[in-house]
């Protein structure tokens, strides 16, 4: 399934020290006399670039696909990209989405019904939260009190989203929306959810395909009358000034722009596969879908969608079937999981080329991406990040 994921800090090389250093100048005097003009030496260090941490959901590969139950950070800033150790989440972590303060993430686990914090200072995963069934996507309100969480649920299919007060750690009354929700985005005003109801699109489902995105007023805590879309609504980005919400339509092969001032969808914007996350360019001018294409099995790619004119641009190949898609704060670089492959790709979007991949075995799924200060500096702000959340859930071929 997918989520979308907001996003984070773009790896830069490091810079070593700089020192400016005036030369000692000699002079000779007339009549055999000497002058010497002491040498002076100043030294400045530039600031290093913020280091970026993507921490990657693992959701298992081959024969233990939805058996995987772990979160791995990446450090994405060195050249090339490292690993720490992987955390312990629930089984089947579906989506991640960090916190504004980028002190926490919280995973959703599907297959184990709860969310998961992690303390990203120490990372460790703390007490889980039970959540509704089959949870499949997350998004948290930009004050960072409430995260909401999709419940898809599997047999029998989900039709609610959780919120879950992270003061307390305690999930609220549940909101019912469409069946099988996944994708669930937050506009940056905090007023309105959106969740693209999938319907019966996992293996173990059953019921009918999904056709529509419900809105959720955050001030009511109340469903609003559902959108129509495509086929299989799995992924869902707001647009960095709120104005618009993208849906990826996995059956339909296409993106549905929503206008959030009318809540009407747009005309579809046609792709060469399936969508299975999208993340906006921190400037809003470029929506980037991760799809899984039908053109080249082996291969996947991110496809640029200009905001301004619902134009579709020359696809980037990534590795075989991209499920997740983050972007760095200053919109340089988009990370790429890569689960059919078992790799993480990073491509430059300034020359729309892949600039690294990084092989992370267990079923990479659902990034996010948080940034701060290195040299023990504090936690860069929320502005200074870019996150993404999604997933890309298998869809059931019988």
């Amino acid at each position: 399934m997918a989520v979308s994921r907001p996003l984070p800090g773009r790896p830069r090389r490091l810079l070593g020290p700089v020192a400016l250093v005036g030369g000692g100048l000699l002079a000779a005097a007339c009549g055999g006399g000497s002058s010497a003009i002491p040498s002076t030496t100043s030294s400045t260090l530039p600031p290093l670039p913020p280091a970026v941490i993507a921490y990657v959901t693992l959701v298992g590969s081959g024969s233990q696909v939805g058996l995987g139950s772990r979160v791995l950070p990446v450090n994405v800033t060195a050249a090339p990209a490292s690993t720490s150790a992987a955390i312990q989440v629930g089984v089947f972590p579906a989506a991640i989405a960090i916190t504004p303060d980028q002190k926490t993430a919280y995973v959703a686990n599907y297959g184990s019904n709860d969310v998961t914090p992690i303390d990203l200072a120490t990372g460790r995963a703390g007490r889980p939260i039970p959540a509704g069934p089959g949870p499949a996507g997350i998004a948290i309100a930009p004050d960072g009190r409430t995260a909401y969480v999709a419940d898809a649920g599997s047999s029998p299919i989900g039709d609610t989203v959780t919120p879950i007060d992270l003061v307390t750690g305690k999930a609220l009354p549940a909101i019912t929306v469409g069946a099988g929700p996944e994708g669930i985005a937050i506009t940056p005003d905090g007023k309105l959810a959106y969740v693209a109801d999938s319907g019966a699109v996992v293996t173990g489902q059953s019921g009918a395909i999904g056709a529509t995105v419900t809105p959720i007023d955050l001030t009511t805590k109340k469903a609003l009358a559902p959108i129509p879309v495509g086929n299989a609504p799995e992924s869902v980005a707001a647009s960095p000034d709120g104005s618009t919400v993208y849906v990826g339509n996995a059956n339909s092969g296409s993106v549905t722009p929503i206008s959030t001032a009318s809540n009407t969808a747009g005309t579809p914007i046609a792709l060469d596969g399936a969508p299975a996350a999208i993340a906006f360019a921190p400037n809003g001018s470029t929506a980037w879908v991760a799809v899984d294409t039908s053109v080249i099995p082996q291969h996947g790619d991110i496809t640029p969608i200009n905001v301004a004119t619902g134009v579709a641009g020359a696809p980037v190949p990534v590795a075989k079937a991209p499920a997740g898609i983050a972007i760095t704060s200053d919109g340089g670089v988009a990370w790429v999981t890569c689960s059919g492959a078992n790799e993480l790709v990073s491509v430059d979007l300034s020359t729309a080329k892949v600039a690294q991949s990084v092989v992370v075995a267990g079923g990479p799924y659902a990034i996010a991406l948080t940034s701060h200060a290195q040299g023990g500096g504090s936690t860069s702000s929320a502005r200074g990040a870019t996150t993404t959340t999604g997933a890309h859930k298998n869809k059931s071929t019988g």
